[in-house]
C-alpha cells in the first residue's frame, strides 16, 4: 500500500533540551519515536541509541547474514520478530553504557514504532509514547500506556479520563534500557491498514497538552493541504497549550 509521511520534533516551551528522538526511514518502511528518561542529557543519549541501534539491526538483518539476539518466535510475523530483535540489541547497548558510568545508571527511553508490512503495521510499544489511528474521522489510541495509571485503567480501577489526570500517569512500568528485555513489558502486535488511514506516533509532550479531540481537530484543520502542515499544527497547538515537555510526532497517511 502506498503512503506519505512527515515527522517533526520540538523542545517545547519549558525544557532546555530535547530528549526525544525519531526516525522516518521509508526505504526500510521503519518509523520510530523514542522519549528518553534519566535526567541531565542521559535521556537524550538513550533515545538516540535506541533509534540508531534498531535502525542498524533492521537494515543489516535484511542485507547481511547476521546473528539475531533472540530465538525466532513463530507466533510473530517476520517484521515483528525483526523489531523485537532490534529492541533487544538497543536495550543491551543502553544498559551497557549505563552500567559503565555510575552517573548514567538508570537512563532509558520509551519506544513506539512500526515496520510497514504489506497491509499491516508491525507495531512495537514500550513505555508511554503512543500510536493513534485516525479512521473515518475517528481517533483511537491503539497502544497501551505502560504506566501505573495505565495499568489501573486496564484493571478497571480508573476510567480513561481519570487515568489521563491521575498523578501516576507518568510513572513508567516499562522502559527500554532499564532492565533486561525479558523483565520489561514489550507490546508487539499487528495493526490493519485501510485506505485513507492516518497513523500518528507521538511522545507524551503532545497528548499531555492536547486531548484526543483536539489532536483530531488540529489534524483535520490542515490535513487536506499537507501532512507537514498537520504536523506543524500539532506542535504549535501543544506549545500554545503550555509546551511543558518535548513534543514529537510522526504522521503516516495511506492511500
Amino acid at each position: 500500500m502506498q503512503f506519505i509521511y512527515y515527522g517533526t520534533s520540538d523542545t517545547g516551551r519549558i525544557r532546555s533540551q530535547n530528549e526525544d528522538c525519531y526516525l522516518c526511514n521509508p526505504e526500510e518502511r521503519l518509523f520510530l519515536v523514542a522519549d528518553g528518561i534519566g535526567g541531565q542529557s542521559w535521556g537524550e543519549i538513550a533515545s538516540k541509541m535506541a533509534i540508531s541501534h534498531i535502525e542498524e539491526f533492521v537494515s543489516c538483518s535484511r542485507s547481511e547474514d547476521i546473528t539475531w539476539p533472540i530465538p525466532y518466535r513463530k507466533e510473530l510475523s517476520l517484521e515483528q520478530n525483526r523489531l523485537l530483535a532490534g529492541a533487544t540489541v538497543a536495550n543491551q547497548k543502553i544498559r551497557e553504557v549505563g552500567n559503565q558510568n555510575p552517573l548514567m545508571k538508570g537512563m532509558g527511553t520509551t519506544l513506539v514504532g512500526c515496520i510497514i508490512e504489506g497491509n499491516l503495521l508491525a507495531v512495537i510499544n514500550i513505555g508511554d509514547s503512543r500510536l493513534y489511528r485516525i479512521r473515518d474521522d475517528r481517533i483511537e489510541q491503539i497502544t497501551k500506556d505502560h504506566t501505573v495509571a495505565g495499568t489501573m485503567e486496564r484493571m478497571g480501577l480508573l476510567t480513561k479520563e481519570e487515568a489521563s489526570s491521575n498523578p501516576q500517569k507518568h510513572i513508567l512500568t516499562s522502559a527500554l534500557g532499564i532492565e533486561p528485555l525479558s523483565a520489561i513489558r514489550v507490546d508487539i502486535f499487528p495493526a490493519e491498514i485501510r485506505e485513507k488511514d492516518l497513523y500518528l506516533f507521538c511522545s507524551d509532550g503532545l497528548y499531555d497538552m492536547l486531548g484526543d479531540r483536539e489532536i483530531l481537530e488540529a489534524i483535520n484543520s490542515v490535513k487536506a493541504e499537507s501532512l507537514e502542515k498537520a504536523g506543524i499544527s500539532l506542535l504549535e497547538r501543544a506549545n500554545l497549550a503550555g509546551g511543558r515537555d518535548n513534543i514529537t510526532v510522526i504522521l503516516i497517511l495511506f492511500n
